[in-house]
C-alpha cells in the first residue's frame, strides 16, 4: 500500500466521524465473541478438552489481532487530531519494556526476545500507555517482517543523559530509499513479503 494523504483540515472531521462510528460498530461485535469464546474455554478446560481448548485459544489470538486493528485505525485518525490527550507520571522504562516482551511473547511462542537493558533502570516521564503502545507497535512491526526466523532484541541504554530504546530483528529490512517515508500515514513499504502481511501501515505512524 502506497502512502495516502491525510484528507484536509475541512474534510478530516467528517474523515474522523466515519472512522468513529466504523470502530465502533466493528468493535462491538468483536469485543462480544471475544467474550463468548473465552467461557467456551473455560468450559473445555473443565471438560479437560485440550484439542479444542488450542483451538479456542488461536481464535482468541486472532481476535486480539482484530481489537489491535481497530484500535490502531482509531489512533491513526485521532493522531491528526487534537483529542489526544497524555497523562503524564513518571514510570520505570525497563518494566515497561518487560511488560511489553511478555505480551508479544504470549502471542508469537515460536518467537524469541532477548532484552538488553540498562542496569541504572531509568525513570522517565510520559504517558506509560502510549509509550508501551508505541514499544508493541516497534516488536509487533519487528515479527511481522522477520520472516521464518523470528529473533528479536530490545535494548535500552543512557547515552548522553538521554534514554535510547532500539528494537532489532533479522527481517528483510528497509530499502534505503523508502526509509524516509515508513512513518507516514497508511504507508506500507511495497515487496512481496510486504503485501503477504495484513496491517493498515499504522502501526509505525501511531
Amino acid at each position: 500500500m502506497t502512502n495516502i494523504d491525510t484528507p484536509p483540515p475541512s474534510e478530516h472531521k467528517k474523515f474522523e466521524d466515519f472512522v468513529n462510528r466504523a470502530v465502533h460498530e466493528l468493535k462491538t461485535p468483536v469485543t462480544v465473541l471475544k467474550a463468548y469464546l473465552q467461557m467456551i474455554a473455560v468450559q473445555l478446560r473443565r471438560e479437560n478438552q485440550p484439542g479444542y481448548i488450542k483451538t479456542v485459544d488461536k481464535m482468541d489470538i486472532q481476535l486480539d489481532k482484530l481489537l489491535n486493528l481497530i484500535a490502531d485505525l482509531q489512533d491513526g485518525v485521532k493522531a491528526n487530531s487534537e483529542d489526544i490527550h497524555c497523562l503524564m507520571n513518571d514510570f520505570y522504562i525497563n518494566e515497561s519494556i518487560r511488560i511489553c516482551a511478555d505480551s508479544v511473547q504470549a502471542t508469537n511462542p515460536a518467537c524469541t526476545i532477548t532484552m538488553e537493558l540498562d542496569d541504572s533502570n531509568p525513570l522517565i516521564r510520559g504517558d506509560k500507555d502510549r509509550i508501551e503502545q508505541v514499544l508493541n507497535n516497534f516488536l509487533n512491526n519487528a515479527i511481522k517482517y522477520s520472516g521464518s526466523r523470528k529473533e528479536l532484541g530490545i535494548k535500552s541504554v543512557i547515552q548522553q543523559g538521554k534514554l535510547l530504546v532500539s528494537v532489532s530483528d533479522n527481517g528483510m529490512g528497509i530499502p534505503p530509499e523508502k526509509q524516509p517515508y515508513i512513518f507516514q500515514q497508511f504507508y506500507r513499504v511495497e515487496s512481496t513479503s510486504a503485501k503477504q502481511q495484513p496491517g493498515l501501515g499504522l502501526g509505525l505512524f501511531i
